[in-house]
């Protein structure tokens, strides 16, 4: 048993020295006990789940407002779809055709009841994503209930645009628009041509993605943020979303191969996206907030404040103060009588023989 204790004692010393040794490390482990301690899985989990339910009437509301204003322009808008489409293969991008073309059609309809039902969901959306990157900085900030609603719709309205617009630069860059650029540019199709614009489309889709990821970071917690703090966590943040991307359609496109698949694999697919990516921006927050220089930007719980610690328990005793003087006189007063009292009892005894 000596033996084990020695043994663990020895691997913890290691271990201390080695986060000692390396920042990297430390700093890797500070983001994990911050993600842990500030409810990092159970905010993904309620992100993702309520981001599902949120992409059906965001996408009606998009492509109404598309249909109004490529009315007159039918082939770009027909191309748009298609290269949408294009990235979810199977019976899932079967179902999203149906739902644009029926959002196309009945536009004014769709539009109505889509931006109605985005708003609510993307409301609540909102809320738990800003509340979510705040807890990373240290907690949550009390807000006015209908300000804060108002200021939620406005953030999701301005961050679905320009995911609307990283969307548009990712079609450009690599469905059929970027070939016909190139056309009427006048650069012939060729291998070379055709790399250039692969690796372009990567380029643009990664630097877009990295922009969209600069916002969520620096302008949706509920606390001030620098652009400085959260620049790079964001780069790498935008490089493992598009890994994840490229991921998630080999994944659907290996699934859909089997009648349950066909049936079960894309909308499971889509939650577990959905949450891996909840949780990577949720770890970029917590990285960014668990650097030694981004310290000034970290908040404190004002919905739960750290609680202060219990007072020490105060005992109160007497205390008895003695003169060795007065002691002195005391014990040979009290020996005195006692002799005296011994002297009268033993002169009694020899009396009454």
């Amino acid at each position: 048993m000596d033996r084990i204790k020695a043994i663990v004692a020895r691997l913890k010393a290691w271990y201390e020295d080695l986060v000692a040794r390396w920042g990297l490390l430390a700093h890797v482990i500070a983001t994990l006990d911050r993600y842990n301690h500030r409810r990092g899985n159970a905010y993904a989990a309620a992100i993702s789940f309520i981001g599902i339910l949120s992409l059906v009437p965001v996408m009606m509301v998009s492509f109404a407002i598309a249909a109004f204003v490529l009315v007159w322009n039918p082939t770009l808008l027909t191309d748009i779809t298609d290269a949408i489409v294009e990235h979810v293969p199977g019976a899932l991008g079967e179902q999203l055709n149906s739902v644009i073309d029926s959002a196309i059609a009945s536009r004014r309809t769709v539009g109505v009841i889509g931006l109605i039902s985005a708003a609510l969901a993307g409301i609540g959306w909102m809320t738990l994503m800003r509340n979510g990157l705040t807890e990373m900085w240290g907690g949550r900030v009390k807000r006015n209930a209908v300000l804060a609603k108002v200021y939620d719709l406005g953030t999701f309205a301005v961050l679905g645009l320009l995911f609307l617009t990283t969307i548009a630069m990712n079609i450009v860059s690599t469905g059929p628009l970027g070939r016909q650029i190139l056309e009427f540019v006048g650069i012939p199709d060729s291998g070379v041509t055709s790399f250039l614009l692969k690796a372009s489309s990567v380029i643009i889709a990664v630097s877009a993605t990295w922009v969209l990821f600069i916002v969520v970071l620096a302008w949706m917690p509920r606390c001030a943020v620098s652009v400085r703090a959260i620049v790079w966590p964001a780069l790498g943040t935008a490089v493992i979303f598009e890994i994840l991307k490229s991921v998630s359609s080999l994944y659907l496109q290996s699934v859909l191969g089997s009648p349950a698949g066909t049936a079960f694999g894309p909308i499971i697919g889509v939650m577990v996206f959905a949450y891996l990516a909840s949780r990577i921006v949720l770890y970029a927050a917590a990285w960014s907030a668990a650097d030694p220089r981004n310290e000034q930007y970290l908040i404190v719980d004002e919905v739960e404040p750290p609680a202060e610690p219990e007072p020490q328990t105060v005992v109160l005793a007497p205390v008895y103060e003695a003169e060795p003087a007065k002691q002195a006189r005391r014990l040979m007063a009290a020996a005195g009588i006692g002799a005296a009292v011994a002297g009268i009892l033993g002169r009694r005894r020899r009396g009454d023989r």
